[in-house]
């Protein structure tokens, strides 16, 4: 799939990227574990919406309360620590030509990257490494961690390989769309202090609101 040109507007800040394997291209459920035997971990929400090379990939817990909240104005202090250990990022993917191996499974790999116009949830993240990615079946992608740190099993969402946009609303914040499925996207309103998890920034924020809210 050609880039689109609101995609290509909007990621002018960086070199143009080949497209990504159309398997990658949609919007993926996933669910994972931290090891390559172990069972899924806590249900969580994922989606990896997936572009021809933009992409946003969001990680809430599927219990979490702010599934019910119209913001984080509605949400409570203990609420809004809660997701201090999510996972999150948009910007866009590189992705190594596909290869079939004697089995007939096709495989590449893939690298996530949030300079330019992305946006990182977490100043750190938790997994930094390249995915090894195989298509057992079709609408069906499986991502390994090089150093077995996790797996995740991603499905195909129906109605959702086209049509892949990605553009800047009114208000700045960052459009990704990809059939069926959305993900809304804005930077942070004040830098975080220093480059570290979340977790620990939070945990420096204390009971001020606004500076939680903030970072």
């Amino acid at each position: 799939m050609d880039r689109t040109a609101a995609e290509t507007a909007t990621s002018s800040s960086r070199p143009a990227s080949p497209p990504v394997p159309s398997g990658c291209v949609g919007a993926g459920g996933g669910r994972g574990s931290n090891t390559p035997t172990a069972p899924a971990t806590t249900p969580s929400v994922v989606i990896w919406l997936q572009l021809a090379s933009d992409m946003a990939d969001v990680r809430v817990p599927a219990d979490h309360p702010l599934r019910d909240r119209a913001g984080f104005d509605d949400c409570t202090l203990d609420e809004l620590r809660t997701l201090a250990d999510s996972e999150s990022s948009s910007g866009h993917t590189t992705c190594t030509p596909v290869v079939i191996g004697r089995d007939g499974v096709r495989r590449a790999t893939a690298e996530w990257f949030s300079d330019g116009d992305g946006v990182a949830f977490q100043p750190v993240s938790a997994y930094p490494e390249p995915g090894l990615l195989e298509w057992p079946s079709e609408g069906v992608m499986i991502e390994r961690a090089p150093s077995g740190a996790y797996v995740e099993e991603w499905h195909l969402l129906p109605g959702t390989r086209a049509p892949a946009t990605h553009h800047v609303d009114a208000s700045g914040r960052h459009v990704y769309r990809s059939g069926g499925a959305v993900v809304l996207v804005r930077d942070r309103s004040t830098p975080v202090p220093r480059t570290a998890r979340l977790d620990d920034l939070v945990a420096e924020c204390g009971d001020d609101r606004d500076r939680l809210v903030a970072g």
